[in-house]
This record gives structure tokens, sequence and C-alpha cells, in this order.
């Protein structure tokens, strides 16, 4: 364990830090208004921590930027770990955050119940912890979460293979990392809508892990099995689709329709030149800033403008018809 690092620290210039405080702006309309800040009238300045899945995901990267960013400006610090998908990891860097006696601890796992044990020790502790970006399964206390809802998630994408095969047909689903929480809830999705349209089948889910030569290492596998005529559309749970239709374009595979989920500046290139037919779109940065906010509003005596229990994001879908008004927030 790192050493402690005393999170109650009272400075004796409450004055200039008031004074550097006043000087923030205002939060922008996607997250509120940011009411107190983190050191307002506490001669202190408040220490969260980030437990995230992986720093070097794109989406999860684009999304620690903004909170730590979002963190500075309301005043506070911020510790943020790598869990570099690793379950044991994820959970010891919580355990980290305990030790370290940070203000509030925000968790973004890779699994629904790999951490639970280590944010026990954290509600035992007395440290408020929040979901952010995935759920979590029963059995820790949490404050909220922060996020989308991967089952809405999936209806979107849903939605999206019901507009773009209205006759229906065959169609694969290649998965994330298999048993994280967007993996599973966002599969149940795409079947919750699917049920009522019964001329739309599933006939392979590969793995892609949410990577880029993953799918396309997938893709290229489904156009081998399935020639032209045997399946319809390919529909991957994150951003990565964007390459295996790119890909199928290049081999004149043009017949398949291709679904992403996320909304990266690559994606939003592929469904302007038409490779990808359309996405759902989860905000990387309207989510970290809300985790940076929402810890704000929880340690400055805030807390009836937390929802509980969780506060989901909105899903637009991005189709050609209004991608050209909807500009990508990241890169990956």
């Amino acid at each position: 364990m790192s050493a402690s690092i005393p999170a109650r620290r009272t400075f004796r210039r409450g004055l200039a830090a008031a004074t550097a405080i006043v000087s923030l702006t205002v939060l922008t309309a996607a997250c509120g208004d940011n009411g107190t800040t983190a050191a307002d009238g506490k001669g202190r300045t408040f220490t969260i921590g980030l437990a995230n899945a992986d720093t070097t995901i794109p989406f999860l990267a684009s999304m620690n930027s903004a909170f730590e960013a979002e963190a500075k400006r309301l005043g506070m610090k911020t510790v943020t770990l790598n869990g570099g998908l690793d379950n044991a990891k994820q959970a010891a860097n919580v355990q980290t955050l305990v030790a370290r006696r940070v203000d509030l601890i925000l968790v973004c796992s890779s699994s629904p119940t790999a951490v639970l044990p280590a944010i026990k020790q954290a509600n035992h502790a007395g440290i408020p912890v929040m979901a952010l970006n995935a759920q979590l399964s029963p059995g820790a206390d949490l404050v909220t979460y922060i996020g989308a809802s991967d089952r809405q998630f999936g209806q979107g994408e849903g939605k999206l293979i019901v507009q773009a095969l209205p006759k229906g047909g065959k169609i694969a689903v290649t998965l994330g990392t298999l048993g994280s929480t967007p993996q599973v809830e966002r599969l149940k999705g795409i079947k919750d809508v699917l049920k009522d349209h019964p001329n739309i089948k599933i006939v392979a889910t590969p793995v892609d892990n949410f990577k880029n030569s993953e799918n396309l290492s997938v893709t290229q596998d489904l156009l081998s099995k399935y020639p032209k005529g045997k399946l319809d559309a390919i529909v991957a749970q994150g951003p990565q689709m964007y390459v295996g239709a790119q890909y199928a374009r290049k081999v004149g595979r043009n017949e398949i329709r291709f679904i992403a989920g996320d909304y990266s500046k690559q994606v939003e290139a592929a469904i302007k030149s038409g490779a990808l037919y359309g996405t759902v779109n989860q905000s990387p940065v309207l989510e970290g800033k809300l985790g940076a906010q929402y810890a704000n509003y929880w340690l400055t005596g805030q807390k009836d403008k937390v929802k509980q229990p969780a506060y989901y994001i909105p899903l637009p879908p991005i189709t050609k018809d209004n991608v050209d008004t909807n500009p990508a927030e990241w890169s990956g």
C-alpha cells in the first residue's frame, strides 16, 4: 500500500484559497450549476480517487481526462489508478485509495463483482463510494451510479438494427469483454428489442473484447464464414466496429449493415462515409464531468443534488441523418 496521506488537511491560508476559488467558471449546461466548490467555507481541499478499469482504453482515457480537469476546476485534488482490465488489480486499487484516506472514491470496474469486497472496506472506513461508467452488482454501499444504462444502450442498438433491416435478416453481434457489465447488459438490451422482431435472428456472437485489432479479425472470420446473402448485419458493443466496417467496404461487402456502440471521431467519419449505418452515443466527457460534479456535491453538503440510486446519461442514436450536427468528442 502507498503511504498514508491525510485526507482532511487544514490550510492556514483560507483567504487565499477562497479567492482562487471565486475565479472558477460555472459548469456547462450539460453538467448543471457547480454550486459550492470543494473548499468553499471549509478551509481545506478535498481529494477524490478514481479506480479506473483501464486508462489506456480511449473511451475511458477521455472520461478520465474530463474527470481530472473538472475536479481541478472545482478546487479538488485527484488520485487516479489504472486497473489494466485486471480484476485483482482493480480491487487492490480501491484498497490503495482507502489506505490513502481519500475523501471519496469513484470506481469504474470491468467486473460487476470483483471490487465489491474492497468497496466494503471503504464503507467500513467511512469513505463514500460512487460507481462511474459501469454499474456494479448489489453487495456494497454506493452513494450512486453515474453513467449509461447498458441495458438501455443495448436497446438503442437493437432499435438501430430494426431500422437498418426493415425486412429482417441474420446478424452477428460481436461481444466485448466477456462477463463485463457492458457486455452482459448490452446484449440483454439488444435481445429485448429483437424479441418483438422474430424475422431478425442472431446467428453468431464472437468476442472482440472492445479492441480494434480483434474486431478486424472477427469481421474477417465472419465474412469468410458467411458469403454474400448469408449475413445481413454485424453489430459491435463498442466503437471498434468502424475497423471491421471499413475493411468490409474495401473487399466489396457493401451489402452488410454495420452498427457500432459509442461515438468516437473514427465512428463519426465511418458514418459519414457510409461504412457504418449508425451508433449509440455515450459521452465519456459528460460522464467524467458528472463524476467530479457529483463528488463535489456530496462532499460540500449538497447531497440533495445527487440523484440516487443512479443518474443515467442520455444515449442518442447517431446515423447519417444527424451526424453532421453532432460532432464526436473523442478519438480512439
